[in-house]
Formats: C-alpha cells, structure tokens, sequence
C-alpha cells in the first residue's frame, strides 16, 4: 500500500473513530442518536469510558500518520481494539438493544482490514 494512501486511510479512520469522543461528553445523546438506550449509573459509565477510549485510540491512529517509526505498534493496537468489538458485536447480532452500534462494526471491521492489508505488505522496523 503506497505512503499517501496509507496516509488518507489513517487520517480519516483516526477522525471518524475520534468521534465517540463525543459519548464521552454526553453519553445519554449519543446513545440515543444511536437507537441505544442506557438508563443506570453503570451503563452511563462504561459508555463514557468507551468514548474515551475510542477517541484515543483515533487520536493515535491520526498521530500515526507522521510517526512512522510508532506506526506498526499503533495500528497492531487500533486493529485489535476494533477486531475485539466486530467480534462482540457479531456474536451479539440479533441483540436488539445493539442495533445501534451495527454502523461502528462495518466502520470498524473495514479499518481491520485495511491496518491488516498495510503491516503485512510492511516489514517491521529492525531495533536499534
């Protein structure tokens, strides 16, 4: 995959992914702009912290596109957070309470592969 290509994928995956940010700042929205519905304290917590963590996983991915040398461990990590929540999603399919999150396991699933198609074709980095 050629460095500016690589470069746009990352950029506009790493943005998109950063928009979960936004469940960190007001869950209950961003639930509900989602067809999803948490009412407990616990359920309201655990969406924020996966707002957080989401919009710092695209944050890296978007640090990735000038820190080549970071790249490879960034985007190991990026494709296992999102393989780990196509997996929960799909094995959850028919849940209808998770309806809501069927867009982020295509977006997800389609940023998997596309990381996966750019290390294999990468050598890893000799240490120094």
């Amino acid at each position: 995959m050629q460095e500016k290509t690589i470069r746009k994928i990352l950029y506009v995956s790493g943005a998109v992914t950063m928009l979960a940010g936004l469940q960190f700042l007001a869950p209950t929205l961003f639930l509900q702009a989602s067809g999803m519905q948490v009412g407990d304290v616990t359920g309201l917590f655990f969406a924020r912290h996966w707002g957080l963590m989401a919009f710092v996983v695209g944050a890296l991915v978007i640090h990735a596109v000038k820190q080549v040398a970071a790249r490879r461990a960034i985007l190991l990590a990026a494709a296992t957070e999102k393989l780990g929540l196509v997996v929960m999603l799909a094995i959850n399919w028919a849940e209808p309470a998770l309806q809501g999150l069927r867009p982020a396991a295509f977006f997800d699933a389609a940023c998997v592969v596309l990381y996966l198609i750019y290390l294999m074709g990468k050598p890893a980095q000799p240490q120094t």
